[in-house]
Formats: structure tokens, sequence, C-alpha cells
């Protein structure tokens, strides 16, 4: 995934790198989630976002991140189960942040995937259950014609004579 700014910053990329500039000339800090503090211009500009009127590092992604279903999800460890399906099922979480990046996921929901030759899809539920009824809508959406052709093969014959 490209890195991805901090939903908090207000700045355009422009107006940060000028005060950027600004402030590393004038030894401004940075404030680092553990508390400590860096000179701003030890940073590199897309390590710091200025947030809450203080420049902050920000903390790294250092979790596998996948779009579903238009959200930021973190996906966590595959989830043994029982259930005869071709689905797997993964720990989940959505990606938040507060003002020094990424937040700590808390792995809350489940996420689904599916690998076809079309390519591998995806969804996310609070259960299994809620993840596998929307990765099966999903992958009803795309497999429509092909569903209804093989499971009304017998009705659609009987339509031809």
């Amino acid at each position: 995934m490209n890195k991805q700014r901090n939903p908090l910053a207000t700045q355009t990329l422009e107006q940060k790198r000028i005060a950027y500039n600004r402030d590393c000339a004038k030894n401004i800090v940075a404030y680092k989630s553990d508390d400590s503090v860096i000179p701003l211009r030890a940073t590199r500009l897309e390590d710091v976002e200025f947030i809450g009127g203080l420049w902050r590092v920000q903390d790294k992604i250092i979790h596998n991140v996948r779009i579903i279903r238009d959200q930021s999800m973190i996906i966590g460890t595959r989830i043994e189960h029982n259930e005869k399906t071709f689905f797997e099922y993964y720990r989940a979480a959505r990606l938040a942040y507060n003002c020094y990046g990424p937040i700590k996921p808390c792995f809350d929901m489940v996420a689904a995937k599916y690998s076809t030759d079309k390519g591998t899809y995806w969804s996310y539920g609070k259960t299994i259950a809620d993840a596998r009824a929307f990765l099966g809508i999903r992958l009803y959406d795309e497999y429509m014609d092909l569903i209804h052709a093989v499971a009304c093969k017998n009705k659609i014959q009987k339509l031809r004579k």
C-alpha cells in the first residue's frame, strides 16, 4: 500500500513543505508518540505531520492493510475453522489514526478471502458469519450469470423447448 497521510493532517503537501522548511530553520522540535522530542530538521518531510499546532513524527504502519468495501482494514492472523468452505478467514481491524499515525489495532472484526481465476475477493464483518455473508453477496454479484445458468439449468432448458 502506498504511504497514506494521516487523515488528521490539514495542510496540503505544498503548505506542509513551506512550514517544514521554515520551522527547520527556526530549530523547532517534533514530538514522538513515546513523549520524546527531536529536532524537526532531523526528520524527513514525509515522516512528520503538523497536527494540533505541533510537528509530530508519524508511527509507521507495520501491518498488512487492504481496502475492503471502501474501508482501510488491517489484516491479522488467519483464523482456523472446521467449516467446509473455500473461504479463508482472518482477524481484522479498521485502520484508525491518532495524531502520531496509526493506532494499535484491536482486531475486533473478521475478514473473509476467496481467490478465483479472476482475482482475490475480500469482505469483512463482525463475525465469521457476517464476513462470509458479505463475501457471498460480492461473489454472487460478480458471478450472477454463471450461478444462474448452473442453478437453473433444467428450468432454462424447459423454457427453450
